[in-house]
């Protein structure tokens, strides 16, 4: 939904103890953090790998839900082995530098790397520009212990349904096999099951996975609610609730088999 219209600063005061005031055409400072995907990234590589188990946290939709944040980090730091945390959008509610430094700054204290994907809010105003300097490119992959990761914008309501989002040609190029690349796990922000994925993509976006060998699932935010594919379904998916529920998914891939567990905190 675009929240702002015109060139008018608009404060938008959020209820009880989330409540911030931000302005749309904030910008910018020297001291405002760019790339931190791959410096995320960058670290998590530079660590050697004590085992091959892989073991990340998935969450997502922030927004408005700030204050929960503290609780989500002391949650995540007291697992042991964690490998990451995925952020699987919506980390803004009006697509503001504001918002996203203070979504980054609250992350800082997380004792692994956080990799943030970009969600449908993240999109509104000027969210955009903001996202790619603060956070880097909106499509991206990464190899972790043989599982590629490829993270891709979803978003297709923000783009008028115009075919281009998600990238489907992209996605097959990442999807190609790879040197030290043993599986796959996609990661996204709206789902193709929401209205707000472009429904005329769906077959093709989805047969993608179901014919990519060793294809383990693909990872989304955005509905609020916990959703997972049924064991006979062809296309594997795994929808994290928000953090405004406090909950959050732990994903853990063993041998090239991927399970997952629901924890509350």
């Amino acid at each position: 939904m675009k929240i702002f219209t015109n060139l008018l600063v608009l404060s938008v005061m959020l209820t009880g103890c989330n409540a911030f005031e931000y302005s749309p055409n904030q910008t910018f400072d020297r001291n405002s953090p760019t790339n931190l995907n791959k410096t995320a990234i960058s670290r998590l590589m530079s660590v050697q790998p004590t085992n091959d188990t892989l073991k990340f946290i998935l969450s997502g939709d922030t927004q408005r839900s700030y204050k929960e944040i503290p609780g989500f980090i002391e949650k995540v730091n007291s697992f042991d082995n964690v490998d990451f945390i995925l952020v699987a959008g919506d980390i803004t509610e009006f697509g503001n530098s504001q918002e996203m430094e203070g979504y980054a700054e609250r992350m800082k204290k997380a004792q692994v790397p956080v990799i943030t994907v970009i969600g449908n809010h993240d999109l509104t105003g000027r969210g955009r520009e903001s996202y790619q300097r603060m956070f880097g490119e909106l499509n991206f992959s990464f190899v972790y212990k043989g599982t590629k990761f490829i993270c891709h914008d979803t978003n297709s309501r923000e783009y008028r349904y115009d075919g281009r989002v998600p990238d489907i040609g992209w996605l097959a190029q990442q999807l190609q096999p790879g040197a030290g690349v043993q599986s796959y796990i996609t990661v996204g922000h709206v789902p193709p099951l929401s209205d707000d994925f472009d429904q005329k993509l769906v077959p093709q976006y989805t047969r993608q996975f179901e014919q990519t060998p060793n294809f383990l699932a693909a990872l989304y935010g955005h509905t609020h609610t916990y959703l997972t594919s049924a064991p006979e379904d062809s296309f594997r998916y795994v929808v994290t609730g928000s953090i405004e529920s406090k909950e959050f998914i732990v994903v853990t891939v063993i041998n090239n088999k991927l399970t997952h567990e629901r924890v509350f905190y």
